[in-house]
């Protein structure tokens, strides 16, 4: 039997073609041009066995980079060479309910490289649920998870400021979207829903078979899925995500999608 992903975004639904623009059309304009182009879209967790050595090996010119929360190696995405170039969605999570994303002041975040970053190449900006909402430490219900330290940016500079008032940069993308219709929440745990990486993976599952639509002579666009491990080794395995969902669907990922687990 069908899941409820498979039944509306594989060829066989009868409004496939509709469905399959509505994931598109979520996306940041800007990033919907970029895919066009694009032969490969790596989703890179925050694992610390991705170093900067393998990211050189791996990374090549038509690539797509999506990025979550406080993403590692932000200097090196900033500056290196080709890494610059490649377009990049950045995609924060809500926390809880608050006025706060994950990876933006007041909590630990990138700010000065982002704003490096959409000066060599296209930038869009996912926000989970809710617009980013300006908040400052006073805001921040739980500071103590996340303490500030003089280093960190407090507060978005204009530049970045007018990328998340941007229609064209920045969208905001729901945690109960289409594309995880499917997916077993568990009802007693408040905000129990997909992780990052597997709403961003649907998302782009699906949106990557509208870019077939639209590209039916061009090679099936590739999704790797990088470093995101399936066994609990991290500090990050939050009992609301459903992760034996997400790793049986990721055991078997179908054709074009590849998973590079680095541990």
């Amino acid at each position: 039997m069908q899941n409820t992903f498979q039944t509306l975004f594989y060829p066989n639904s009868n409004n496939h073609i509709d469905t399959l623009a509505a994931p598109f059309q979520t996306l940041p304009p800007v990033i919907q041009d970029a895919l066009l182009s694009r032969r490969r879209i790596i989703l890179m967790a925050n694992n610390p066995s991705i170093t900067q050595t393998k990211l050189e090996a791996l990374l090549q010119p038509t690539d797509m980079l999506v990025l979550f929360n406080d993403f590692i190696h932000a200097d090196f995405l900033a500056t290196h060479k080709l890494a610059k170039t490649l377009p990049k969605l950045l995609f924060f999570r809500q926390i809880g309910d608050s006025l706060l994303h994950f990876g933006l002041p007041p909590r630990s975040n990138n700010v000065t490289a982002i704003t490096q970053m959409s000066q060599h190449a296209a930038l869009g900006i996912l926000l989970s649920n809710t617009p980013y909402q300006f908040p400052t430490p006073a805001d921040d219900p739980k500071s103590d998870d996340d303490p500030v330290t003089k280093e960190r940016v407090v507060k978005i500079p204009e530049t970045l400021a007018n990328l998340l008032h941007s229609d064209k940069h920045c969208r905001v993308l729901s945690e109960q979207h289409t594309v995880v219709a499917d997916y077993p929440s568990f009802r007693h745990i408040h905000s129990s829903a997909p992780t990052s990486g597997f709403l961003l993976y649907r998302l782009l599952l699906a949106a990557r078979m509208h870019v077939r639509q639209l590209q039916p002579d061009a090679a099936p666009l590739q999704l790797l899925m990088l470093g995101f491990n399936d066994s609990d080794k991290t500090a990050h395995f939050w009992e609301g995500h459903n992760w034996a969902f997400e790793r049986e669907e990721l055991a078997a990922p179908p054709s074009h999608v590849d998973v590079i687990r680095q541990y």
